[in-house]
């Protein structure tokens, strides 16, 4: 096993807010089973609206927020009717990762050291975009930590998004950009494009990338699927076809699956997307998936002067954070 070289690097904005209040730790200092949080304030590689890279500090600024009204913290789940909050003792945050202004090499490689050193410890990690070529190096570092750790581990891997970003190249941004993220991610040595799963696409899709897509293997899901199937039979599909072979999951979430209507604030919209309640029940269908990994992508501020999209997106990761780990709330 290599040793793990500490990047730490405390939150470049808003240091004074973590996600959900989760203690500031080294990558270093993050133990087995804990998740830990790496921000990737980075845009440099969207090809349109920019401003995403002032998500990291908006979700972590609405956890807090959240995380302040609620009574410890608790949330009651109606469908379950049980109480639970985030275990504190098992959620860090590791500060952001250092980028360098368009250059998207040094960025990439500082971002995969981060959730390298997390996934080497078997620490989980969980990303915060940034838009969503930052996935890429998210997972290009927890795919070099699962090789490290466990030689013989593929993963498979699941992007609820309203696109496919399965280009090769996109114009004068090349081959490392929000459009091409998953097709870097389908090269890993320890996956491949027959356990990747795409839930929520709609809109125009490149017919090109779609019929690799399905010649290789992949499988996908339309918004159209998940209004007719059902949020969760979708999910239960996509877990099972990602899994085939795969010891572990990475999940990548673009919160622009979510029609426009409800979540404005992301840098490529779309309509007729999903619903927020599907977007719930696709993250809740994940309950007992074997999550080696997870970023969240594409929440853009200064699109959303209500900051309802920020504040969405802090739900979202509540959700699936405390449906992996959770805990009673105990009456004091």
């Amino acid at each position: 096993m290599t040793a793990v070289i500490s990047t730490f690097h405390p939150p470049l904005v808003q240091p004074g807010y973590r996600l959900f209040d989760a203690p500031l730790r080294d990558v270093s200092d993050v133990n087995s089973g804990q998740v830990g949080v790496v921000g990737m304030p980075s845009d440099w590689t969207h090809s349109s609206r920019l401003g995403t890279r002032f998500g990291p500090e908006a979700l972590r600024k609405a956890t807090s927020i959240l995380q302040s009204i609620r009574p410890q913290g608790a949330n009651f789940d109606p469908d379950k009717n049980s109480c639970t909050k985030p275990a504190t003792d098992w959620l860090v945050d590791c500060g952001d990762a250092e980028v360098t202004a368009h250059d998207v090499d040094a960025t990439t490689q500082s971002i995969a050291a981060m959730t390298e050193a997390l996934t080497v410890t078997e620490a989980i990690p969980l990303a915060l975009g940034g838009d969503h070529y930052n996935s890429f190096p998210a997972c290009l570092g927890y795919s070099r930590g699962l090789a490290n750790r466990a030689p013989d581990a593929r993963f498979g891997y699941i992007q609820i998004d309203g696109h496919l970003d399965f280009s090769d190249r996109l114009g004068a941004w090349g081959s490392h950009n929000h459009a091409t993220n998953a097709r870097r991610i389908s090269e890993l040595p320890n996956t491949d494009v027959s356990n990747m799963v795409w839930v929520g696409i709609t809109g125009w899709v490149d017919g090109g990338e779609l019929a690799l897509i399905e010649k290789q293997g992949g499988r996908i899901f339309s918004a159209s699927d998940v209004h007719n199937l059902g949020a969760a039979e979708v999910m239960r599909q996509a877990l099972a076809h990602a899994m085939q072979g795969c010891d572990e999951v990475y999940l990548s979430i673009d919160i622009d699956a979510m029609d426009a209507g409800y979540l404005p604030g992301t840098g490529s919209i779309v309509h007729s997307g999903i619903t927020p309640r599907q977007y719930y029940d696709l993250l809740d269908g994940l309950a007992e998936a074997p999550l080696g990994g997870l970023d969240i992508v594409e929440v853009s501020p200064p699109l959303d002067p209500s900051e309802r999209t920020e504040f969405l997106a802090a739900e979202m990761l509540f959700r699936v954070l405390h449906r992996f780990r959770t805990r009673p709330v105990t009456e004091q």
